[in-house]
């Protein structure tokens, strides 16, 4: 069983990795962070994967998660990052895939972000969609 998670440097990403490391944690279940390279032009180094491991780490320990295991997959996409994505989720087998958001308006809930609006017609596999935290005072 696999808990999946969409990797994103931004306050709903990283809410999303902690709220995916905190099912991987109830469920027992392995969790797997998948991220789609933006240019398929500039070869991955292992600078890059070190720095987006750091990324991922650090919300881990931001939310208290700092042992949970995880794995990361990336891939690459030729103009379409969201299929790109979907074949992923495909290739991992996950049972959930997790996703962050921000918060809208009405209208914008309404209208939706399209490349998540396509993540929940297009994967097979049931969706968590988990909102950016607010703002504390």
């Amino acid at each position: 069983m696999t808990i999946a998670v969409v990797h994103k440097d931004s306050p709903e990403g990283r809410a999303a990795i902690v709220h995916g490391a905190r099912e991987s944690v109830n469920r027992r279940e392995q969790l797997v962070v998948l991220h789609v390279l933006d240019d398929v032009n500039v070869p991955d180094t292992d600078e890059d994967s070190a720095a987006l491991r750091g990324e991922i780490q650090s919300a881990l320990d931001a939310g208290g998660f700092a042992q949970t295991p995880w794995e990361l997959r990336t891939t690459e996409h030729d103009g379409d990052p969201v299929t790109a994505l979907v074949e992923l989720v495909d290739a991992v087998e996950a049972d959930l895939l997790i996703v962050g958001t921000r918060r809208m308006s009405p209208i914008g809930k309404f209208l939706l972000e399209r490349p998540l609006q396509r993540l929940l017609l297009e994967v097979e596999v049931p969706i968590l969609v988990v909102k950016e935290p607010l703002p504390t005072e």
